[in-house]
C-alpha cells in the first residue's frame, strides 16, 4: 500500500512444456463489506476502460480499480462488485509473466480528473521500481 493506492501484482509461472497464451483473469473487487458502495445496481458504477469505479450515494467518495492489459471492465447488478479484468502476456515454458493493477480511493466529484491524475502516477511501473 501507498498513501493513495493499493498496488497489486498477479504473476503466472508456466510449469508446462507448452507455451501459454490468451489467459484472462476475472478479477473481482467485492464491495459487500463496504455498505456505502454495495448497492445492487449499475447506477453507481463508472466504466472508463481500463478503469472501473463505484461511488457512494452522494457521488463524493469513490473506489477505483484498474489493471494493465485490461480486456473488460464491468459491474454486476446482482452482486456488489466491480471488475477490471486483465489478460496475461503470452508465457513460454519455464517463464513467469505478470500484470499490475491498483485499487485506489478518491474523495471528490470529478472522477474523470482523478482518473487522469492516476494515469500520471506511473502505477503500471510501480513494481519495476521496487
Amino acid at each position: 500500500p501507498t498513501s493513495g493506492a493499493i498496488h497489486l501484482r498477479l504473476t503466472l509461472f508456466n510449469g508446462t512444456s507448452d507455451p501459454l497464451s490468451d489467459l484472462r483473469v476475472q478479477n473481482c473487487v467485492m464491495l459487500r463489506g463496504a455498505p456505502e458502495f454495495a448497492q445492487l445496481t449499475q447506477d453507481n458504477r463508472y466504466l472508463a476502460d481500463p478503469y472501473v469505479a463505484v461511488h457512494d450515494p452522494g457521488k463524493s467518495r469513490w473506489i477505483i480499480s484498474v489493471w494493465e492489459s485490461c480486456r473488460r471492465t464491468w459491474g454486476n447488478d446482482r452482486c456488489p462488485c466491480m471488475h477490471s479484468d486483465p489478460q496475461f502476456p503470452d508465457c513460454p515454458p519455464g517463464e513467469t509473466v505478470e500484470v499490475s493493477g491498483i485499487v485506489s480511493f478518491y474523495e471528490g466529484a470529478d472522477i474523470d480528473a482523478e482518473i487522469e491524475r492516476l494515469e500520471t502516477t506511473g502505477w503500471r511501473a510501480f513494481f519495476l521500481n521496487q
